[in-house]
C-alpha cells in the first residue's frame, strides 16, 4: 500500500509511492483534494452536485463514476494492484483512514491549536519545543489554500476553495504571530526577520508584520531601515487598497522620526492620524463572485489568452471599489496595472481615457526608449507631447494624414505589447461609458492583436448601466470587443440584507456587555428602532422591556438602512456618514488601533421627535441622483415625477395621466425613465398580472420628490385625485 502524499498550502502537489502524479482530468484532481480535506465519507449525490452543478443529475453522477474510475487507475500501486486509498459503497465515497495518507495542513491544523490553547507561561523547555513545531509547520507553507487551483465554472467546489483560504489564512496568521513575537522577545532578531519575510509574502498587506519590522530595525539601531519597510507597507496600503497607515503603525512611525530627526514628517503624520478618524473605509462586502470571476479573467490571460472583463452597474453600486480591490491583488501576483479614467468630456477628448493610462506607467518608467524605438517614441508624441521634452532629438511623426492613425495605434500596440513580455498586464478603464469613439476603435484595434499574439493582458472595464441603456450605440461598441476576445459581464448588484448586517458590524461598536440594562433597553428603542413611517422617520414608543430583545441592537439598525438604501453601498455608506455628521455615531479609537463608529449616548437618550427626508438625504445621495435626473428629456422628468407623487406602483396610463401626457410621448418617456434605472416595472398581482412601474430605489423617490417645487407638487397632487375611485388610494412615504 503506497504513501499517498498531498500539499495544499500553495499551489497542489499529490504524490503516490514517491512520484509527482498529473492529472488529465481537472474535476478528479478536485475530487481527491476534497476527500482528503474534508475526511469522512461524503454521499454521491452530494459530490456530484458540488463538482457538476450545471448538469444534469444522471450525467453529474456518470462523471463522477468517471473521476472516481481514474483516481482508482491513477493510485493503483506499481505491482498493479488496485488502490486500497479510496473507499466507495452504493451511496458513499470517501479516503480510506487506515491507508497511508500525508496532508501538509495536519501539521499545520496541530500547530494552531497548540498556539490557540498556549498558557499564559510556559518553560523554556516548553517554548522551545513548541517554537520547532510551529517552524515545521510554516515550512510546509508555500502559498494559500491551493493557490490558483479554481475550476472557474462558478461550482461550490471554488466556494469552498475560497472559504478554505480564509480559514488557513487566519490559522496561518496566528503561527506566524506568535512565532515572530517569541524570537523578537528573545532578541534573535535574525530568525524574527526570517518568520516576518515569509509572513509578508503570504500576506503582503499585513500592517502588524510590517510593525514588526520595523521595531526589529529600532531595536537594532538602524532607523533607516526601519523607515523604508515603513515606506513600503505605506505605498503598498495606499496602491492597493487606497488607505492609509493605521493609527499603532503612525505612533511607532514618530519613534522613527525621533532617530532621524524628521519633524516635518512628524506633522504630516498628525495629519494622516486625525484623516483617519475623518474616513469611514468598509471592507468588501458581497462581491466574492464578483472577485472570482475577474480572478479567473486573469488567470486565463496570464496563460497567453487576452480576455476582456466588464464590471456594469449603476452609480455607486460599487464598481470602482471591487476593481480597486482586484488591482491590488493582480499587483500581488505580480501584473503590472495601466489605469486611465474617462471624463464626462471625454467624448470630446480623444484618447482621453487612454492617454491617461498610457502617460501615467510611461513617467514611471526610467527609460521608455528601453520600451520602444524612437520611431515609435516619436508616434506616441502625438497624444503625450511631453515625451519631446524627454527627448528632444525624437524624429517627426509621420504626417501623412491616411496613416498617422495606423501609426499611432500601432505604437500604443508595441508599448503595451513590451510592457506585457515583462510581467502580466491589466489595463483598468473606468467609467467607458464615456469613453470617445477613437478610444474604443483603438481597443478594437489592440484585442485584435493582442488575440493574434497571445498577449497576456487584461483588459479591464467599469461602465454604468444605466448609461448603457440610455446609448444602445455605446452598448453595441463594447460588445464589439467580444468578437476577437473572450468578454465577460460582471453585472454588480446591491447588497442582501445579511450583507447590509456584515458591512455594519465592521464599521460599528457595540457597546460591551454589562452596561446597565434598562440604559440598554431606552437606546435599542429609541435609536436602534428607528422605522420609516408614511410621512417622516419616527422613533418608536418607548414602553419598558421586559427582558432584553433576542436580535442585537446593531440588527435593527441593519434593518432600518436596509429597507431605506435597499442594500444600495454609496447610499448605506453616505447615509452613515450622515449620522456620524449628526453626532448620532461617534468615531473611536479601539484598543486595537483602529477606528469604528459607536453609538452617542447623549442623542441616543434624546432622539428628535421628527425627521424629514430633507434632514436624512446626504447630500451627495441627492447629488448623484439630481445628476441622473438632469440628463433625462422634459416628458421623462415629468414621467418620473409623477411616479414619485403617487407613492405607489402605477399603470403606464395612471403615469401618463399624471404627467399629463400623450400616449406616444409617454411611452418614449416611459422607455427613457426604465433605461436610466430610475424607474422599474413590477407585477401587480391584483389587477390581472399588469405591468405597473415604480422608483427603483426609496431615495430616488424622496430627491424627486423633495427637490420638485411645491406648485408643481400640487398639480401632480391634483391630477393623481382625478384618477378612477377604485384606484388605489394616494398615500406615500411623504
Amino acid at each position: 500500500m503506497g504513501l499517498l502524499r498531498l500539499s495544499v498550502l500553495g499551489t497542489s502537489e499529490v504524490f503516490h509511492e514517491g512520484r509527482r502524479l498529473t492529472f488529465a482530468l481537472r474535476k478528479a484532481e478536485a475530487l481527491l483534494l476534497y476527500l482528503a480535506v474534508e475526511g469522512s465519507m461524503h454521499p454521491r449525490s452530494k459530490l456530484a452536485t458540488f463538482l457538476w452543478p450545471h448538469s444534469e443529475p444522471h450525467d453529474a453522477r456518470t462523471a463522477l463514476r468517471n473521476a472516481l474510475a481514474f483516481l482508482r487507475n491513477l493510485l493503483a500501486d506499481t505491482d498493479g494492484m488496485p488502490t486500497t486509498h479510496i473507499l466507495s459503497t452504493a451511496e458513499l465515497i470517501g479516503l480510506n483512514p487506515q491507508a497511508p495518507l500525508e496532508l501538509d495542513l495536519d501539521l499545520v491544523q496541530q500547530a494552531y491549536q497548540q498556539a490557540q490553547g498556549l498558557p499564559r507561561t510556559q518553560s523554556n523547555e516548553q517554548r522551545a519545543a513548541l517554537i520547532t513545531r510551529f517552524q515545521q509547520a510554516i515550512s510546509l507553507v508555500r502559498g494559500p489554500f491551493l493557490d490558483g487551483f479554481l475550476l472557474r465554472e462558478e461550482t461550490p467546489f471554488d466556494e469552498w476553495v475560497q472559504l478554505q483560504q480564509r480559514q488557513w489564512q487566519v490559522r496561518l496568521q496566528l503561527l506566524f504571530d506568535r512565532l515572530s513575537s517569541w524570537y523578537e522577545a528573545a532578541r534573535e532578531y535574525e530568525q524574527a526577520s526570517a518568520v516576518l519575510t515569509r509572513w509578508l509574502a503570504l500576506e503582503p498587506l499585513s500592517e502588524e508584520a510590517y510593525r514588526r519590522l520595523m521595531r526589529l530595525c529600532l531595536a537594532q539601531g538602524d532607523a533607516n531601515a526601519a523607515w523604508r519597510v515603513y515606506a513600503v507597507c505605506r505605498d503598498r496600503l495606499a496602491q492597493e487598497l487606497g488607505v492609509e497607515p493605521s493609527p499603532q503603525t503612525i505612533a511607532l512611525v514618530r519613534r522613527i522620526e525621533v532617530a532621524q530627526t524628521r519633524p516635518s514628517t512628524h506633522r504630516a503624520s498628525n495629519l494622516m492620524l486625525r484623516q483617519q478618524a475623518d474616513e469611514l473605509i468598509a471592507p468588501l462586502i458581497g462581491r466574492d463572485t464578483s472577485m472570482n470571476q475577474l480572478i479567473g479573467s486573469f488567470q486565463q490571460a496570464q496563460q497567453g489568452k487576452p480576455q476582456v472583463a466588464l464590471v456594469v452597474g449603476e452609480a455607486g453600486i460599487g464598481k470602482t471599489r471591487l476593481t480597486g480591490e482586484f488591482v491590488a491583488w493582480a499587483r500581488s501576483q505580480g501584473a503590472d496595472v495601466l489605469q486611465g479614467h474617462a471624463l464626462e468630456v471625454g467624448g470630446r477628448l480623444p484618447y482621453q481615457i487612454l492617454v491617461e493610462a498610457i502617460r501615467t506607467r510611461l513617467e514611471e518608467e526610467n527609460a521608455p526608449d528601453d520600451l520602444l524605438d524612437d520611431l515609435w517614441l516619436a508616434e506616441l508624441s502625438r497624444i503625450l507631447p511631453e515625451l519631446r521634452v524627454r527627448y528632444p532629438d525624437l524624429p517627426a511623426p509621420t504626417a501623412d494624414g491616411l496613416t498617422f492613425k495606423v501609426r499611432l495605434f500601432e505604437a500604443i500596440e508595441r508599448l503595451v505589447e513590451a510592457l506585457a513580455q515583462r510581467r502580466p498586464l491589466v489595463l483598468l478603464l473606468d467609467d467607458l461609458h464615456w469613453a470617445d469613439e477613437a478610444s474604443l476603435d483603438l481597443l478594437r484595434y489592440l484585442g485584435h492583436y493582442w488575440k493574434e499574439r497571445g498577449t497576456p493582458v487584461l483588459l479591464l472595464g467599469t461602465a454604468r448601466s444605466e448609461e448603457l441603456s440610455l446609448n444602445p450605440q455605446l452598448s453595441a461598441r463594447l460588445a464589439i470587443l467580444g468578437r476577437d476576445l473572450p468578454l465577460k459581464y460582471v453585472t454588480l448588484q446591491p447588497l442582501s440584507k445579511a450583507e447590509t448586517l456584515q458591512l455594519l458590524e465592521s464599521i460599528i461598536r457595540e457597546e460591551e456587555a454589562g452596561t446597565a440594562q434598562i440604559e440598554r433597553r431606552q437606546e435599542e428603542k429609541s435609536f436602534f428602532s428607528l422605522e420609516t413611517e408614511p410621512d417622516e422617520i419616527r422613533q418608536r414608543d418607548t414602553e419598558p422591556l421586559p427582558t432584553l430583545p433576542q436580535n442585537p441592537p446593531l440588527s435593527r439598525l441593519s434593518d432600518f438602512l436596509f429597507e431605506l438604501t435597499e442594500g444600495q453601498p454609496f447610499y448605506l455608506l453616505e447615509t452613515l456618514k450622515l449620522l456620524r455628521d449628526r453626532q448620532w455615531l461617534l468615531p473611536r479609537l479601539g484598543s486595537d488601533g483602529t477606528w469604528r463608529l459607536v453609538p452617542n449616548r447623549e442623542m441616543i437618550s434624546n432622539p428628535p421627535q421628527k425627521w424629514s427626508w430633507r434632514e436624512l438625504l446626504p447630500a451627495p445621495v441627492s447629488a448623484m441622483i439630481r445628476a441622473r435626473l438632469a440628463k433625462l428629456t422634459p416628458p421623462t422628468r415629468q414621467l418620473v415625477q409623477a411616479c414619485a407623487v403617487l407613492g405607489y406602483p402605477a399603470s403606464a396610463r395612471q403615469l401618463w395621466h399624471v404627467a399629463d401626457l400623450e400616449v406616444q410621448t409617454g411611452m418614449q418617456a416611459l422607455d427613457e425613465a426604465l433605461a436610466s434605472g430610475l424607474l422599474c416595472k413590477e407585477k401587480d398581482g391584483e389587477r390581472d398580472q399588469a405591468e405597473s412601474y415604480r422608483c427603483t430605489h426609496r431615495l430616488i423617490r424622496a430627491v424627486v420628490y423633495t427637490e420638485m417645487y411645491e406648485a408643481r407638487r400640487h398639480l401632480l397632487q391634483q391630477r393623481a385625485l382625478t384618477l378612477r375611485s377604485e384606484t388605489i388610494p394616494i398615500t406615500g412615504l411623504f
